[in-house]
């Protein structure tokens, strides 16, 4: 799903997966909009298509900024949902993520397993998600057709490295992030504030893009600066 621009020009995506006994929601918008209604109808729509198994809603982050977390209050406190508290120790702690926090660790919805990796860098509560179902990658701020800004550049490297060695055995059907800041032409992105994207890049990146970025992150050696690729950009902050 995505957010409407008329509402915010971050227009950010939020993904919902579905399994037998629960269901994941990752991020809730950036305000201004009713997220839980239409989360709501589509549950409630596959329970009614296959028998009303799914009895909880777990809703988490891709990671902790304004623009993921801004609907969180229309699912606090309501029966049948967990609300991922947004900080880092808490993500970790619900997950399950071992000290050193550089394994994969599973998260089972019943009948579709998923894998979630710690990938901070971009913020410290970053996560990626695998679903094994559809090969699909979800990396929200951390990888997406735009502006990759990096605020940890250390943690950003390891965590680039870490997806590139995750999907090494696996196959990757799509990386999909959570906003699209880049137009089709290559090297060029919307300025901040952009409502109106016409030309807009697809919001689908490759197993070759992200080698592309941890390659490029690689010959950097600690000393980030602004680089432009023809998919992304890498913004330290």
């Amino acid at each position: 799903m995505r957010q409407p621009a008329c509402t915010n020009y971050e227009k950010p995506f939020l993904y919902l997966l579905i399994g037998s006994t629960r269901a994941l929601l990752i991020d809730t918008g950036a305000g201004g909009i009713d997220v839980a209604a239409p989360i709501d109808s589509l549950l409630t729509a596959w329970r009614a298509k296959h028998g009303g198994a799914v009895r909880t809603l777990v809703v988490a982050h891709s990671h902790g900024h304004g623009d993921h977390i801004a609907g969180d209050a229309q699912f606090r406190d309501r029966a049948g949902i967990m609300l991922v508290p947004r900080d880092s120790a808490a993500v970790y702690a619900f997950f399950g993520f071992r000290a050193q926090r550089s394994d994969a660790v599973a998260f089972d919805l019943g009948d579709r397993m998923l894998d979630v990796l710690a990938i901070p860098g971009h913020e410290p509560a970053s996560i990626a998600v695998y679903d094994r179902k559809t090969a699909v990658l979800l990396t929200g701020d951390t990888f997406y057709p735009g502006r990759l800004y990096v605020r940890d550049t250390a943690a950003f490297a390891a965590s680039t490295a870490r997806l590139v060695g995750f999907t090494r055995s696996r196959q990757v059907s799509a990386i999909l992030g959570t906003h699209i800041e880049q137009a089709r032409t290559p090297f060029t992105d919307y300025p901040v504030g952009t409502v109106d994207q016409p030309d807009e890049d697809r919001l689908e990146l490759s197993r070759a893009d992200l080698i592309m970025l941890d390659s490029t992150v690689r010959t950097m050696r600690g000393r980030f600066t602004r680089t432009r690729l023809p998919r992304f950009t890498i913004w330290p902050r």
